[in-house]
């Protein structure tokens, strides 16, 4: 964003100086709507091969104001979103619950078609629930598909993908997020599916997605050392 401390000013300053400035900082007055108040622009005309400056500068910024608006509508809707859906997870009152919960209610709240916790175990191919969503990975699944990276965000996927479960066939847009190991806990995989291409893709940001990966983390790590601590 241009701010006041950007712009040099100078005695020499010409025309061609301002001109050059405003070419390089095409978003100057979308930062500075006020000056179009006190601006000279050119007098409205009627005729059809005359362009209206004063009409375009202001219809562009109003339309990059509303592109502005849309965005932060957008991006607050999602923030909601996912921290209803954290404070559903949160609710449960055991690791069968959690799963429940992140199946069935994660995706509405998040309006995907498919969501599911899988952690690594001693099984050769994706284990799957009653409910044909993935429960246990083998033993290396989440280095294979993430490599290096935390979250992974996919935008067209090709259809069938046992990670996906009974959704195989449906979802076309992934987020992968990890779920680091510890003592009590294997190595696993927040995945989150939908129908709709490019409703996850690798220019979004990752930070709700990681937040919900760090809760999931936390929760599932607490009900694994309480049940070892049972036994």
């Amino acid at each position: 964003m241009t701010t006041d401390s950007d712009i040099k000013f100078s005695p020499d300053m010409d025309a061609q100086a301002v001109k050059d400035y405003l070419q390089k900082n095409p978003d100057f007055f979308v930062n500075h709507p006020a000056l179009l108040e006190v601006l000279e622009l050119p007098a409205r005309y009627s005729g059809d091969q005359v362009v209206d400056l004063q009409h375009e500068a202001l219809k562009r910024l109003r339309a990059k104001q509303d592109v502005l608006v849309d965005n932060s509508r957008s991006n607050m809707s999602v923030q909601l979103a996912t921290h209803e859906a954290v404070l559903a997870m949160m609710e449960a009152r055991s690791l069968d619950e959690f799963i429940g919960i992140f199946q069935d209610e994660v995706p509405i709240l998040l309006d995907i078609d498919m969501a599911a916790v899988a952690l690594e175990g001693a099984v050769e191919a994706i284990d799957m629930s009653a409910e044909g969503m993935p429960v246990l990975l083998p033993t290396g699944e989440v280095q294979k598909r993430l490599g290096d990276e935390d979250v992974q965000l996919i935008a067209d996927v090709a259809a069938g993908d046992p990670i996906f479960g009974a959704a195989r066939d449906l979802v076309q847009s992934v987020a992968l997020a990890r779920l680091y190991p510890s003592e009590a806990m294997p190595a696993g995989l927040l995945i989150l599916g939908a129908r709709d291409a490019n409703t996850f893709h690798p220019q979004q940001g990752t930070e709700l997605i990681t937040f919900m990966a760090r809760v999931a983390e936390i929760l599932v790590e607490k009900w694994l050392e309480q049940a070892n601590v049972e036994e």
